[in-house]
């Protein structure tokens, strides 16, 4: 079903704008491309008590294609990745995406927006595929830019209750979230800020679900926003109070407090050895759906940091760490994530580059000992871009 609906989600999308994407063909276009193949060993792939290490390869595949610009034209993306373990107890970690948008610009100040993407992932624990449909307007005046969008979402979602040791669900939960959004900002030279209300319904497509609860649910965000440049610095944020409503009394009604904090800092001054020096920060909680009993949402809390470094034109070192964790809400249970690691590429030329990494994690679910793991990994990448001659002098 839901195939049949990406299909046709994507055929009105290009029959609406089809007319507007062909009118300019002298629009410049840009291919990106990316593979990558990778092998290693991870010491626990389930992050579960007693589980055995494994082998893996991993192949990887990124294209992005851009014809016109963000303001008029249309771009298409996939990112593809495939993981095929050595053990005969896990199954390959797959997941996909592909999306198209198409942009048009109306009297130099209104853009029109329209986007269609879907998206499939399997795992050991999660299983989920979905379709975006998104509409997005935009109006500037002046400093002011008045926005509006309208998104439905279809989404098949299982999740493998791990905490009871169980298994996936008989079958997938399948829901529709449409979701109503307006807003402004007020923008200058430094950045900008800007407030916004989002409202959504969230219907399953059976009324209750295998333990006779039901989970629909209207959900309203009022949503806080900045980004800023500072001497170099990038600096973007949020934060809004979610209220999630049930529909019945099966499940209680949500409110939290919701962020997202995110700052690109260069070190060039600081007087170290290094043809360039940067870190990233980042942290975010939101509420992600899921299929496990007695919990409708799960409240993720995430916190990244990356310090790269340039050694010279050739080489490049990156450190990383990573802190989550998932609180299924109305169930009682949880899940910590700790990690750890490096990374190295070197540039063999032409596009080519050769990769290592080795990381470190702990898994702590509620009701289990805590869990670590080692991985190591080696491969390549290749870049295949191509973009329009400069034009002439």
């Amino acid at each position: 079903m839901l195939k049949r609906i990406a299909g046709l989600a994507m055929m009105l999308s290009a029959v609406f704008h089809g007319t507007a994407g062909a009118s300019s063909p002298e629009s410049q276009a840009i291919s990106v491309a990316t593979l990558g193949l990778r092998g290693g060993y991870d010491a626990n792939p389930t992050n579960l008590n007693g589980g055995e290490g494994s082998g893996f390869i991993t192949q990887s595949a990124t294209w992005d294609y851009l014809r016109g610009s963000d303001k008029e034209g249309y771009a298409i993306s996939i990112v593809t990745a495939n993981t095929v373990y050595e053990s005969r107890f896990l199954s390959p970690a797959t997941s996909t995406g592909v999306s198209f948008r198409h942009a048009m610009t109306f009297g130099g100040n209104v853009r029109l927006q329209s986007s269609v993407a879907t998206a499939a992932e399997s795992t050991f624990s999660r299983r989920l595929v979905s379709v975006l449909w998104r509409e997005r307007l935009d109006y500037e005046t002046g400093p002011l830019r008045l926005f509006g969008s309208l998104d439905m979402r279809f989404a098949s979602l299982n999740e493998r209750n791990i905490f009871a040791l169980g298994n996936f669900l008989p079958d997938a939960e399948n829901f529709v979230t449409v979701t109503a959004m307006p807003g402004v900002a007020y923008r200058q030279g430094w950045g900008e800020v800007g407030v916004s209300a989002q409202v959504s319904r969230t219907t399953f497509r059976f009324q209750t679900d295998y333990l006779g609860l039901r989970r629909d649910n209207d959900r309203f965000h009022a949503n806080l926003f900045a980004s800023a440049d500072i001497r170099g610095i990038r600096l973007e944020g949020s934060l809004s109070v979610a209220h999630a409503r049930f529909r019945t009394r099966d499940f209680d009604d949500i409110t939290w407090l919701l962020y997202t904090a995110r700052a690109t800092i260069p070190l060039e001054r600081i007087g170290l050895p290094f043809r360039s020096l940067s870190l990233a920060l980042s942290s975010a909680r939101t509420l992600e759906d899921t299929s496990l009993p007695f919990s409708v949402y799960n409240l993720q809390t995430a916190s990244d940091a990356r310090l790269s470094a340039a050694l010279d034109g050739a080489n490049t070192v990156a450190v990383v760490a990573r802190h989550k964790r998932d609180d299924y809400l109305g169930l009682g249970v949880g899940s910590t994530l700790v990690s750890a690691g490096v990374e190295y590429e070197r540039s063999l030329g032409d596009g080519l580059a050769g990769v290592a990494a080795l990381s470190w994690r702990r898994v702590h679910d509620t009701g289990a000992a805590p869990v670590s793991a080692l991985t190591v990994q080696v491969g390549l990448t290749k870049r295949i871009e191509q973009r329009p001659p400069p034009a002439a002098r």
